[in-house]
């Protein structure tokens, strides 16, 4: 299977379709990108002609083109090859310059006409001597890969140093703006639960900061380094948000602060949530309800149906949650434990108690909640599977709607173990050793990654 590996990118990678576009750069730096380019490309052109030029014109009396130093042959061969392959150059970065200006739908995938102008920019790539590290699939702005781009993402190894591939994306001003009630869908609840587990709901105090600059509300979603697949379903379903590279820590951001985006998330999520981080949703739809007047989105209450109803659980565990596996050998009686757990700070940073949905995790998980950490600045409140029972329900769950992460491989092999567990065998010493391999390659000790079950996430339509 291929393998996922992004390299060191240079300046012209900005000028692929997919990051050149008005989703994943509304502003006009891309654009500005793109004329510098153009200007340093004329410049190389004058250039080759000024050598051309006076390698033809100017010799020594007496020097014909046979008796020229080689290192006057190497220049006038190189300008000739400039000559040749800068307009090629300018061909390929106007037209996704053109696509971004008058909202040409130039890369997207269509039978006829829209796919030959991709296959002729490819082949000028190819031309320019340039090996695309990109899919053959057509990449649009908003469409960052299809499923077909799932073959890419097998065997991914978190060893592999990603890139940032987009920079953080500007609001763009459109006063006509619509909402649509998007609550019920299975990628809402999941969304949801993946936001409260680890994303954050940011809305300005004040209209302009200290040095005068607009400020806009924004939700960020932390993704691991080695969920960065998962990171770019997302963003692919969205069709917004921008994805960076978080300094100091294995981590990446998917930033959404368009209003387009702001709408369809809060769309999605609201009336999905089960946290008190529905406040800051609140604060959220206050400001759009302000900044749009021909919208009115209601303030959804808490959703308070079973767990096993929907996908939030899911995105939640995707977001927090752990399968560990504890084996201990040193004794005369070897004790195996396949555990799972969950844990949250006692206190959010608006001092709001996270212990009832937490306690609702915990009833549903056939468990309690346990306070720990008591002696640190931020005690946590934890959720732990003791029992087969419980793991039997968490099983039975994520069987229906699953995890689409890296835990979704930890996940399988926790399954391996239990299935150990529910037929008696755990006190063999063969399973044992069976355990103990599994468990080696578990969490942290993971070093390959295989994206399939990325084929089955759930589509907005």
């Amino acid at each position: 299977m291929s393998q996922f590996v992004i390299d060191s990118w240079d300046y012209q990678h900005f000028c692929y379709p997919p990051l050149a576009g008005i989703q994943s750069h509304s502003g006009a730096s891309v654009d500005l990108a793109i004329f510098s380019l153009h200007l340093a490309g004329v410049s190389s052109l004058l250039g080759a002609i000024n050598f051309i030029t006076t390698v033809l014109n100017m010799r020594t009396n007496g020097m014909s083109l046979h008796k020229l130093p080689l290192f006057v042959w190497a220049i006038f061969v190189t300008a000739i090859l400039l000559l040749l392959s800068l307009p090629v150059l300018a061909g390929k970065t106007i037209l996704p310059a053109l696509n971004s200006a008058i909202c040409w739908e130039l890369f997207h995938p269509s039978p006829e006409l829209k796919n030959m102008f991709f296959i002729f920019w490819e082949n000028l790539f190819s031309f320019w001597g340039y090996v695309l590290i990109w899919t053959r699939e057509t990449q649009s702005a908003g469409n960052l890969f299809d499923l077909n781009f799932i073959g890419i993402l097998r065997d991914y190894t978190p060893e592999l140093t990603c890139c940032n591939i987009l920079t953080n994306l500007q609001v763009k001003t459109n006063k006509t703006k619509n909402y649509k009630d998007l609550s019920e869908l299975k990628f809402s609840s999941y969304l949801a639960g993946l936001i409260e587990g680890d994303g954050t709901i940011v809305v300005p105090k004040t209209e302009r900061s200290v040095k005068g600059k607009l400020n806009y509300p924004s939700i960020q979603i932390a993704f691991h380094l080695k969920d960065f697949p998962l990171a770019l379903m997302i963003q692919k379903e969205l069709k917004n948000g921008s994805l960076s590279r978080k300094k100091g820590v294995n981590a990446y951001i998917l930033t959404i602060n368009n209003y387009d985006g702001l709408l369809l998330v809060t769309s999605l999520i609201n009336g999905n949530m089960r946290t008190p981080k529905i406040y800051a949703l609140y604060n959220l739809i206050n400001w759009l309800n302000l900044k749009f007047e021909e919208i009115n989105i209601p303030r959804k209450s808490l959703n308070n149906s079973p767990l096993d109803s929907n996908a939030w659980l899911s995105g939640f565990i995707e977001a927090d949650g752990h399968f560990s596996v504890r084996t201990t050998t040193t004794s005369n009686f070897p004790r195996v434990e396949c555990k799972f757990e969950l844990s949250q700070r006692q206190n959010d940073n608006n001092s709001r108690s996270t212990l009832k949905f937490l306690e609702i995790i915990a009833n549903f998980l056939l468990c309690s909640v346990k306070a720990i950490r008591l002696n640190r600045t931020n005690p946590e409140y934890r959720v732990r599977t003791t029992n087969l029972n419980g793991n039997l329900v968490l099983e039975n769950y994520l069987n229906t709607f699953p995890l689409f992460g890296s835990k979704y491989l930890d996940y399988e092999d926790w399954i391996k173990v239990l299935v150990y567990f529910k037929s008696g065998q755990v006190k063999h010493k063969d399973i044992i050793e069976k355990i103990i391999s599994i468990k080696s390659c578990m969490n942290d000790h993971r070093t390959v990654f295989t994206w399939d079950h990325l084929n089955k996430f759930y589509s907005l339509g």
